[in-house]
Formats: structure tokens, C-alpha cells, sequence
């Protein structure tokens, strides 16, 4: 598939997320096959049939409402001859980070931190030292990790957290509330210490058990679901986008979010204010009153969305194995599917 892509190009997908937290659709059908006579499912699943995807490529979709799944399949390929489905492995990158904001909501249900420690209650950090919840929120706006010569150089052999703490600069007190990687390589390493084990381990146990994520982990997808690729070793992404899932289980997860079933509280009470993200790390709009919660991600050749509408407990995850250059592409298409679940009421 030719080079890897710069590291700088993976940081701008990436930072899709905050984009997508306040962008309005200009236009939320397109590409969207409009809902028919026929039943939901079908509309549906015309409309992903209609999302523009490169030639040898593919796409796995999951949409539920309800806590029912409507629409659960893939389309082209996800390795040479191996056609993409509901239960397809992509790299599924920043969708990580609402993942390890989660666990550290459910640790602090345990007892073992809270959202208003400062980070260096756990870790050597200078003052000013943020807190757990501005870390989760993108408050600090600290330099992106990914930026450094030693991830773009170093980043297809595997690291340790240690090197990638050390890689993260101090904090000047400006609070920016700005995107940044390095803000949940801070979260995953307070879990570690927390918990008394490695983030991976707090994940399943916290997070891909209780929901149900069976496909789900921090290893990358092997050959047979993959194209040939020098990949981002999943070491130097690690509580920022390492994890490796399906469309299904994005979907469990969010169904999970959405239904309490992790303990930590209704979704739509959290704080919405400012940058307008979360504490379980995922942004806040709406239109026309309905709000939703977004993130997106992009990592070497996967890009990836998932959506939450808490009025009806929807959600809609989109995996793809190649690169969305086009940040209107998955949030429009999104945001059709979501206009055809309103007008199937």
C-alpha cells in the first residue's frame, strides 16, 4: 500500500473528534439514500451502501436504538479476498480515549481517585498539575506527544509507558482546551498505578468484560484481517488509541454508556460546558435539541466514528481500514443515518 503515512497525518485525523463536537451537518443527507416505504433496516442499509469507499478497501457498520441492533454489516474487503463484516477487527485509534475516560470514572466509583486529583497525586508531574477531569476534557492543551521525533521515528517498534511519559511536556497553567494524545497516555498510566495493573488489564476488566466486547484488545489485527503494513505499534498509542475492535462491540460499548451499565451515571449529566467535552471523553452538541456525543480517530490506514443520541439511546459506529481525509464524509453520512432513524418514528 506504498508508505506509511507521516505521523502528522494520523494527528490530524485524529483531532476529528473535537471537530466533530461542534460541527453542524451543511448538509446531513448527503449520500444518504432518503428513508422509504419499506422497513428501517433496508433504508438503512441502502444508505451505507451509498458511503463512498475506495476500491479494495472496507467499511463495517453498527447502528442500535433502543438497546436493539437495526443494522450490523460491512461492505468491500478487510484483507485481500476477505470481505469486511459486523465482526471485521479494525485499528479503531482515538475511540480509545472515551474508553479510558470510562475507567476512570468506574475507578473512581471504586474509590481508588478522584476526577478532581491533581495528576501528580500519582505520578512525578511538576506543578501546575492538571487534574483527572481536565485531562479527560482536553483542558490543558498539552503538546502532542505524537509530534516528537521519537514517536515518528521509533513508532513500529514497541515502547514503554515510561518512554512515553517522558516524552509529554509540563504544563504552563494555560488551560487551551485543546485536543491532545498526551493528555490520555497521562489517564492510562494513573489507571496502571491505581489499580495495581497494566492499563490493558484494567480495560478488560472494567470495560470489554462488563460490556460484553469479547473481540476486543490491545492486539493489532492479524494478517488475515489486515492489508500488509509496517503498523504503529500499539505500545506507542496505548491509552490514546491503541485498542483493537469491532463495529459490534463499539456499539456494546456505547449501548453501555448509554444504559449506566458501567455505574458512573447518565450520560447526558455530565458537564457540557466549555469545549464541550466530557468526562467520559467524548464531545457534546446538538441540533435542533437533539443531542448527541461523537468521536472519531485515525490511525496509519484506519479511520473510525461512533455516535450517541441519549433521546432514544441510539448509536451509530463506523470502522474503516483506509485513511477519511474528508472531514465531512463520516459525520455526514452519520448524520443521515440518524435522519433516517428520526423519521421512522
Amino acid at each position: 500500500m506504498g508508505n506509511p503515512p507521516r505521523a502528522s497525518r494520523a494527528v490530524c485525523i485524529l483531532l476529528m473528534s473535537v471537530w466533530a463536537c461542534t460541527k453542524q451537518p451543511t448538509n446531513p443527507t448527503s449520500g444518504v439514500v432518503p428513508p422509504a416505504a419499506h422497513d428501517l433496516t433496508s433504508s438503512l442499509s441502502a444508505s451505507f451502501d451509498a458511503l463512498a469507499i475506495p476500491g479494495n478497501s472496507g467499511c463495517s457498520i453498527s447502528i442500535s436504538r433502543h438497546g436493539e441492533v437495526l443494522l450490523e454489516r460491512g461492505r468491500g474487503q478487510i484483507a485481500p479476498g476477505r470481505p469486511a463484516s459486523e465482526d471485521s477487527l479494525y485499528r479503531i485509534a482515538s475511540l480509545t480515549k472515551p474508553i479510558t475516560a470510562s475507567a476512570v470514572l468506574i475507578s473512581e466509583q471504586a474509590g481508588r481517585l478522584s476526577r478532581s486529583d491533581k495528576v501528580n497525586r500519582f505520578l512525578a508531574y511538576p506543578e501546575p498539575a492538571p487534574t483527572l477531569d481536565e485531562l479527560a476534557k482536553h483542558i490543558p492543551g498539552l503538546p502532542n506527544y505524537l509530534d516528537t521525533p521519537a514517536y515518528q521515528n521509533g513508532r513500529t517498534s514497541p515502547t514503554t509507558v515510561e518512554t512515553l511519559l517522558s516524552l509529554i511536556q509540563p504544563w504552563d497553567g494555560i488551560r487551551r482546551f485543546q485536543y491532545s494524545n498526551s493528555h490520555a497516555i497521562l489517564l492510562g498510566a494513573v489507571l496502571q498505578k491505581v489499580n495495581g495493573l497494566p492499563y490493558e488489564e484494567v480495560v478488560q476488566r472494567d470495560i470489554f468484560g462488563p460490556a460484553g466486547m469479547s473481540r476486543s484488545s490491545f492486539a493489532l489485527p492479524p494478517a488475515s484481517e489486515s492489508f500488509p503494513f509496517p503498523w504503529t505499534h500499539p505500545s506507542w498509542v496505548y491509552s490514546a488509541g491503541g485498542v483493537t475492535s469491532t463495529a459490534a462491540d463499539m456499539n456494546r460499548f456505547n449501548q453501555a454508556l448509554l444504559n449506566n451499565r458501567f455505574g458512573f451515571g447518565a450520560v447526558e449529566s455530565f458537564d457540557r460546558s466549555a469545549a464541550g467535552v466530557t468526562s467520559f471523553g467524548m464531545g457534546s452538541a446538538a441540533s435542533g435539541g437533539d443531542l448527541r456525543f461523537t468521536h472519531a480517530g485515525g490511525l496509519d490506514t484506519y479511520s473510525s466514528f461512533s455516535i450517541m443520541f441519549p433521546a432514544d439511546r441510539s448509536s451509530v459506529v463506523v470502522l474503516c481500514n483506509f485513511n477519511n481525509n474528508n472531514p465531512d464524509g463520516l459525520f455526514n453520512f452519520v448524520m443521515g443515518i440518524r435522519s433516517i432513524m428520526l423519521t421512522s418514528v
